[in-house]
């Protein structure tokens, strides 16, 4: 089953959706990832790499997983 990138339109067998905008998107759009915690994994995009305000949000959350992941524009 394949799927296709919201922000490229590639065509994908697995994706990771972004924490920050909620896009299906491939690992060529993937900015960044870390995981936070052993199940816990977050992933932004390019699109929003661009925004500091959700980057600074991105940085900042290394071990603090309980909130929902949350940016004010």
């Amino acid at each position: 089953m394949t799927f296709l990138c919201e922000r490229c339109k590639d065509e994908i067998y697995k994706g990771e959706t972004c924490n920050y905008c909620s896009k299906n998107i491939c690992n060529n759009c993937m900015k960044s990832s870390m995981r936070v915690q052993k199940v816990t994994r977050l992933v932004i995009c390019k699109d929003c790499w661009g925004n500091m305000k959700k980057r600074t949000a991105f940085k900042n959350k290394k071990g603090d997983t309980k909130q929902q992941v949350e940016v004010r524009e």
